[in-house]
């Protein structure tokens, strides 16, 4: 894959990816972190991709992979019980139910959004994860009886 083909797809999954991050980490500027440190990532990596019609669900593992790092390093140096004070309203016109994907345990928030933002299947989303296609169902299943709840 050359530079222009990644930067182009880069271009057409940051919004996904930024979403993912935003969604695990809920703050915009670790979502950023996140974000600009998968873009790196992939790009230092990209002769391991293999096909590129696997883009998408590779740099949305990477993704997942450097907000979890970032989740954890914050965690740390942060207690999480102020995670409500920093949890923003994605600014689009669904604004109200990303405020209530975002209330979702972050399990089950991460699929949502990998899945209903992401665009990503039920197997990408397994992969992305590292959990089991049937983990990955219950997990959408149970979060979106939880988004039934608070809508």
């Amino acid at each position: 894959m050359d530079n222009e083909t990644f930067g182009k797809l880069v271009r057409e999954y940051m919004p996904n990816m930024y979403r993912l991050a935003l969604g695990m980490l809920c703050s915009k500027a670790d979502a950023e972190d996140a974000v600009c440190e998968a873009v790196l990532k992939a790009y230092e990596n990209l002769d391991r991709l293999k096909k590129q019609e696997r883009f998408k669900s590779w740099i949305m593992q990477i993704t997942a992979n450097e907000a979890r790092k970032i989740y954890r390093k914050s965690k740390r140096e942060v207690g999480m019980e102020h995670v409500d004070d920093v949890m923003p309203a994605f600014l689009d016109d669904y604004h109200e139910l990303w405020d209530a994907v975002m209330t979702l345990e972050e399990i089950y928030r991460e699929v949502i959004i990998l899945y209903f933002y992401g665009s990503l299947s039920v197997k990408e989303i397994s992969k992305t994860l590292h959990i089991a296609e049937g983990t990955v169902k219950s997990r959408l299943s149970r979060g979106k009886k939880a988004l039934k709840a608070v809508l």
